[in-house]
């Protein structure tokens, strides 16, 4: 198998157990170097790659792909330099922190015959892959109602965090609404209109920590939310005209990796029974239990993979679907501010 040679640029929590796992398990990918404070946790896992400085990784001639796992104000200059010397990009979600920067990176990767891609995973969740099945199959009739939440228990800032201090990019709009909004526009495309509600509610916080986005869609509705003082709301909620879903519980990929299981492991991707989402018949007033497809992370690495070395039409994520996501971040960001409902 033909190695892919990588640089990987940021080594904390998506570099370390996303990435990194995934291109080990896949193995079509060789790490020659990494920039990162964690020598040597780095070295116990990747032990012949360098430790080097991001310009230095940016311009090794070795190098056919960059991992740009940086903070997100780096998202786009890093990439943009990866460019320029002629190698592909992932980068770690959001895209980008602006539309701007998002087109030029897009222009650059067609001038230049080289593909950006976006890490957005949770397109591979095992609940996202379940709801798709069941929407393919009609279960739910005609959607009146699609809620998704990801929200958690943490109510206290964390001033060490670059994602919750006051810089460009940082927030949960930027670090959750992305994976949300990307969810979204698979299933249901662009919405006509957006209305947002966007809040600091921490003592002492520096970026947001809550939103409150309606997308409409004629008579549909689209809610995406997320708070950092619950961990015991519903992921998904979905109303419809014959029945309804509803799953609590995150996707337990992340977790698996964080314990070290490997991706290609059996049980990885696996949720457990009782973690399955419930569909609700009112007319029968019956609940049953409906088996959660398996998650899988590693499809994004296998799609790269067959992308840039087979040179296949595989790109899990095209650098403009991540683009429209910033442009939606843009538009709810700009309802929020505005108080109003804005139409697409």
């Amino acid at each position: 198998m033909k190695k892919i040679k990588v640089g990987l640029i940021g080594f904390g929590l998506s570099g370390r157990f996303f990435h990194s796992p995934l291109m080990l398990a896949h193995g079509g990918y060789e790490v020659l170097a990494l920039s990162t404070s964690r020598h040597e946790e780095a070295k116990s896992i990747f032990p012949k790659a360098k430790i080097a400085s991001p310009e230095q990784i940016l311009n090794d001639i070795e190098i056919e792909l960059i991992i740009n796992c940086a903070p997100n104000i780096f998202h786009y200059s890093y990439s943009a330099e990866a460019l320029k010397n002629g190698k592909h990009v992932v980068v770690e979600k959001p895209f980008v922190n602006s539309v701007e920067e998002g087109e030029k990176l897009v222009s650059l990767s067609e001038r230049l015959g080289k593909t950006i891609t976006v890490f957005h995973n949770r397109r591979w969740d095992s609940d996202f892959l379940t709801i798709k099945k069941l929407i393919s199959e009609n279960a739910f009739g005609e959607i009146k109602q699609f809620e998704s939440h990801f929200d958690r228990w943490r109510p206290s800032q964390r001033n060490e965090r670059w994602r919750e201090q006051s810089l460009e990019g940082s927030g949960i709009l930027y670090d959750l609404g992305s994976h949300l909004m990307d969810q979204a526009l698979v299933l249901f495309g662009k919405p006509q209109s957006v209305m947002a509600d966007i809040e600091i509610q921490k003592p002492g916080g520096q970026s947001d920590d809550y939103f409150h986005i309606v997308f409409k869609y004629d008579k549909m509705r689209v809610i995406l939310h997320s708070s950092s003082f619950s961990n015991f709301t519903p992921r998904f909620q979905i109303l419809g005209d014959k029945k309804s879903y509803i799953k609590y519980g995150l996707d337990p990929q992340e977790e698996q990796m964080k314990q070290g299981l490997s991706p290609q492991a059996p049980n990885f991707g696996v949720e457990e029974k009782s973690a399955q989402g419930q569909l609700h018949d009112p007319t029968a007033n019956r609940f049953d239990a409906i088996p959660s497809e398996k998650g899988n992370y590693l499809q994004f690495y296998s799609g790269l993979y067959d992308h840039i070395a087979l040179k296949k039409n595989t790109i899990p994520v095209t650098s403009l679907d991540a683009l429209e996501v910033i442009r939606l971040i843009q538009i709810v960001k700009r309802s929020s501010e505005l108080k109003t409902s804005l139409t697409l």
